[in-house]
């Protein structure tokens, strides 16, 4: 199989670019302007990358003329980083736009591949009542800015599904965190913390945003396996949620750590940490997944906190040091 994937050299696109090498696949991508031509994946192993400012450029068409990929997963996309209200210009035109940008390419050039969009579960917005799984054919209540543009680039991906009739699976992951993702998101804001402080390189005090709160965490292994179980099985028009349906805690994430390092730092509540829009708790119904591309998580979250520790960990130190 040839496979593009907009977004390789992010969290998830290098873990998933790794996993179709090991299954013998063809793997080329976009990335953001600045990244080299030829990004190294593993040790040894290389995949050719075109730049894409997805938020104000045309999807490059000559990368699809020169690939003729088999398969395309969209990744690429302006992250949630916390930022509130309805969001300017860049995450719409990215997320949203960008998207359009890319079908229009696809329909243009290479019309019978197979395309992953890859949206969010927090669509969803909070269950009606705690503990309650969301499932696929829930509404979408998008609760913040990211959501709501994943969710109008959810239903653009349907539409070009019907019109003009590109075969599009949608994904609508769940939390998903492992070694590699960066630390402004929560779990590796943790683990970075802990392994600084295990190097003697920041004193013994974490800064935590909400720990009451709690999330349906699945490794990002597991989910860019399910990316590819969806490229191989999905089918086309149809959207599949991938997580755990299992809740963990972040105060537990925060007790793991300690666990793992023997440190027991000072807690510091960092306001700006605090997102008003954050449901309490979010968690995936992936039934679907499982009966019908045999799809479930199969890393335990105890092997994920200490795989990310361990990243951290080796890091050089001034990684670790910067704030």
């Amino acid at each position: 199989m040839k496979l593009f994937i907009t977004g390789i050299n992010g969290f998830a696109g290098r873990h998933l670019a790794r996993l179709g090498a090991t299954k013998g696949w063809q793997i080329q991508g976009s990335a953001r302007p600045g990244t080299p031509s030829r990004i190294e994946i593993d040790p040894g192993h290389e995949v050719d990358t075109v730049a894409w400012d997805l938020a104000c450029e045309p999807f490059p068409a000559q990368a699809l003329e020169r690939f003729q990929p088999d398969a395309i997963v969209h990744l690429a996309a302006q992250s949630f980083a916390g930022a509130g209200g309805l969001g300017d210009d860049s995450i719409w035109q990215a997320n949203l736009f960008g998207t359009r940008r890319l079908y229009e390419a696809v329909a243009r050039i290479v019309p019978q591949a197979r395309v992953l969009y890859v949206g969010t579960g927090l669509a969803y917005g909070p269950p009606h009542e705690r503990g309650q799984k969301s499932a696929e054919n829930d509404p979408l209540c998008p609760p913040n800015n990211y959501a709501a543009t994943k969710s109008c680039a959810d239903l653009l991906s349907y539409q070009a599904f019907c019109d003009p009739g590109l075969a599009i699976i949608r994904a609508r992951p769940f939390n998903h965190v492992g070694p590699g993702q960066g630390r402004r998101f929560a779990v590796a804001s943790f683990a970075f913390q802990f392994a600084a402080m295990k190097r003697g390189l920041i004193p013994n005090r974490l800064e935590v945003g909400n720990l009451d709160s709690a999330r349906d965490f699945t490794d990002v292994r597991d989910i860019v396996r399910g990316y590819a179980h969806l490229i191989e099985r999905g089918r086309p028009g149809q959207a599949y949620n991938l997580g755990s349906g299992r809740p963990t805690g972040m105060r537990s994430v925060v007790d793991s750590l300690a666990s793992l390092t023997g440190i027991q730092p000072e807690l510091v509540l960092r306001k700006d940490f605090l997102r008003k829009s954050d449901p309490p708790i979010l968690l995936a119904n992936g039934s679907k997944a499982k009966e019908e591309v045999d799809w479930t998580p199969q890393i335990s979250f105890a092997q994920t906190i200490k795989d990310t520790l361990d990243y951290w960990l080796s890091q050089p130190a001034d990684v670790l040091a910067s704030t």
